[in-house]
């Protein structure tokens, strides 16, 4: 990018933040927390960055919140439809149907790409600050998405450089309250939530909230499937003003045939179309899995306090989807070179009885204490992680179909009698100590210091063949936080990130170099309306080594961690209630993507990066009445590692109406959405290893739906 295009994208940014930035009452900025309202817009304080009670405005780190009412206003059914709110983030290739999406931050994905492991139930995301993966996500239970941007490691561990996606629950309350809530749509879309909650005894020390719902995303491309039906339950007991322990409760059985997209011809996909697809597996693949967590808290006097996590999480998967690919993995021939091109399909890496385990136990002790005219607000933190896949996986070629007109008809099922088999090691095992110190200097000024020592080791190699990669980091972050006034703050970070631990070498069983990274971040925080409206503008430079470099992967099954990249950019977000009558969340991001070190790919842009990107959302209030609509838009982007074949850009446009009323004395709400209202055909993201799978934007959908709350 040169000096002009530069200046050029500042000012864009400039432009987009000047009506939200000119208006700064001064008033004091007091923490908002998330009260489980499903009309407001109202950007809550957050600790995720910090995991302590320190607001947004003082926290050296960009955090984008998307709340529940943009979540219910745009019928978000996935995490990809909620994250599409935030600056900065799109989306990879999903291999596990559309509830286990891999999305892209900053340039980088958010689970390893270079590790080596299976792909497959690899999505990775935050659950009220707990690491899950590989599971689906339920947005029927959703208070609320935050995204954190650039390295959380040191806090949180195991998280790509680009940031971290939490995913917040709805929150327990003492006031009792039911509802049930109903949608329907184009090509068969259906999604049904009933929900409920409150007191469960007279002195309100016992809370409970259950939520069940049952979701059937329609596609209109043949043989695709995206059914999850859930349930959560929480249980909160509050002895005493000075102890809260929750524990929680979360069943998900996942039924879906995954759309491979289209592939490319030349440097562009091919046009879709309903038919143009390749997997019509006999069977639907599914994830069945069960999430425990227990939360402890105890505040020992007002400067301190403890809190204890426990997670587990257990899954069965039955993995059988049909996969294209254009090359004959026994001949290495092009499959597509043949009169007429076909593509050739596998069971690849199918494991129709696996089964996934995670285990985390976290100890978090903050407090506060003044050192002559200093106050430090203090964080000590343990924390253990375990993760393990086991179940054999097959390959097993299959028929193939024609290249431009599949038609595919009487595939067999998985045969795994004839399948080739393979048996791995898959595990790892992470141990953390992080101890930081948020210090207030006076004059507005605010310093974070923090360190986090991990021990970790893992494998991913032929059952019993290697022994784990044990590997010993220690990573620092450093922020420092300038007060302007009660409402207007600038930041700026240092931080160090440790990714994934690579395993080893398959070819001879030396240890990988880990994934490493390490970010710059400067930016302005401002806190508008009497904290009704938040900004965010921040410029980054992060860079990631140790990725793994897959020239000798083929030819002599080997493998080096060589490559570096690197992502720099402008991002802006801003969610708020601009009036009585207007609420906004939008979003802008520039981002400039080179791979700075790799044998064939040095100087190439990382894929599903686009340049450009952004959106607005905005909802008007007329009484009874609610309005709706917005606009998303990605300039072109690479759509692979070795940029051979580009995405078009792209904007589409959204639209929502919904009236309130009285139904037996009851709230209730209809509403009516329309998605990609002028029917623009779009590639969402693709693999980044592989031409075969574009995958396809929906085309126009309406759906209408029903709320009432007693």
């Amino acid at each position: 990018m040169n000096h002009h295009q530069s200046l050029f994208c500042i000012a864009i940014t400039a432009a987009l933040a000047a009506p939200v930035l000119a208006q700064s009452p001064p008033q004091k900025v007091e923490p908002v927390e998330v009260t489980g309202s499903n009309d407001s817009y109202t950007p809550p304080a957050r600790a995720t960055a910090t995991k302590t009670d320190t607001p947004n405005l003082l926290t050296p780190q960009s955090i984008a919140v998307v709340p529940r009412a943009v979540l219910n206003e745009q019928r978000a059914i996935t995490l990809t439809d909620a994250v599409r709110n935030v600056s900065g983030v799109a989306s990879d290739f999903g291999f596990n149907g559309n509830a286990q999406p891999l999305l892209i931050l900053r340039g980088f994905p958010s689970t390893s790409m270079s590790a080596q492991s299976s792909m497959l139930g690899s999505s990775t995301y935050y659950l009220d600050g707990n690491p899950v993966k590989g599971v689906p996500v339920n947005m029927a239970d959703v208070q609320a998405v935050e995204v954190v941007k650039g390295p959380a490691s040191v806090l949180y561990g195991r998280s790509e450089p680009g940031g971290l996606v939490n995913v917040v629950r709805r929150p327990l309350s003492a006031n009792t309250a039911f509802s049930f809530d109903q949608t329907i749509g184009q090509y068969g879309l259906s999604r049904t939530v009933l929900e409920g909650g409150g007191a469960l005894n007279e002195t309100r020390t016992l809370l409970g909230r259950a939520n069940l719902s049952y979701v059937k995303d329609g596609s209109p491309r043949d043989f695709v499937k995206n059914d999850l039906a859930a349930l959560s339950a929480t249980l909160g007991w509050i002895p005493t003003a000075s102890t809260a322990i929750t524990a929680s409760f979360n069943f998900n059985d996942q039924r879906y045939r995954t759309d491979y997209g289209v592939p490319v011809q030349g440097t562009r996909p091919i046009t879709p179309n309903d038919h143009l697809q390749y997997n019509d597996s006999p069977e639907a693949s599914r994830t069945k899995s069960n999430t425990v967590a227990i939360t402890a808290e105890h505040r020992f006097s007002d400067a301190w306090k403890a809190k204890l996590r426990l997670l587990t999480q257990r899954a069965d998967t039955h993995e059988v989807d049909v996969t294209p690919y254009r090359i004959d993995l026994a001949t290495g021939d092009d499959c597509s070179s043949a009169k007429p091109p076909q593509m050739c399909r596998y069971y690849f890496y199918a494991r129709p009885n696996g089964r996934a385990k995670l285990d985390q136990v976290t100890l978090d002790i903050t407090g506060k204490f003044d050192t002559g005219a200093l106050t430090h607000s203090v964080l000590a933190t343990v924390d253990s992680f375990r993760d393990e896949r086991t179940g054999v996986t097959y390959l097993q070629t299959l028929p193939s179909v024609d290249f431009f007109n599949p038609r595919p008809s009487n595939t067999p099922r998985l045969d795994t009698a004839r399948a080739v088999t393979d048996t791995r090691d898959d595990r790892s095992r992470w141990t953390s100590v992080t101890l930081q110190d948020q210090i207030a200097l006076g004059g507005g000024l605010h310093a974070v210091l923090a360190l986090r020592h991990d021990k970790t080791a893992a494998v991913y190699a032929a059952k019993d063949s290697a022994r784990p990669n044990e590997v010993s980091l220690t990573s620092p972050r450093a922020g420092l936080v300038y007060q302007l006034s009660a409402n207007h703050s600038l930041y700026a970070q240092y931080q160090d990130s440790l990714a994934a631990n690579n395993g080893r070498n398959p070819a001879d069983g030396t240890a990988l170099a880990p994934e490493r990274a390490k970010q710059i971040e400067i930016g302005y925080k401002a806190a508008l309306f009497d904290g009704l409206v938040t900004s965010t503008l921040a410029a980054y430079q992060l860079e990631k080594r140790n990725l793994a470099d897959y020239a000798l992967r083929f030819t002599q099954n080997s493998i080096r961690t060589t490559g570096k990249a690197r992502s720099r950019g402008i991002e802006w977000d801003a969610l708020g209630q601009l009036s009585t009558n207007v609420a906004v969340i939008a979003s802008y991001a520039f981002t400039d993507t080179e791979v700075l070190e790799d044998t064939g790919n040095r100087g190439k842009a990382l894929a599903n990066a686009p340049k450009y990107s952004g959106s607005v959302w905005a909802r008007y209030t007329m009484g009874p009445w609610a309005f709706g609509g917005g606009v998303f838009a990605q300039s072109q982007r690479q759509g692979d590692t070795a940029n051979t074949f580009q995405l078009p850009g792209y904007a589409t446009t959204d639209l929502m109406a919904s009236y309130s009323f009285r139904m037996g004395g009851n709230r209730a709400i209809v509403q009516g959405n329309v998605k990609n209202v002028f029917n623009r055909v779009y590639f969402t993201g693709s693999h980044q290893f592989s031409s075969d799978w574009v995958q396809v934007g929906a085309p126009r959908s309406a759906s209408v739906s029903l709320r009432v709350e007693f």
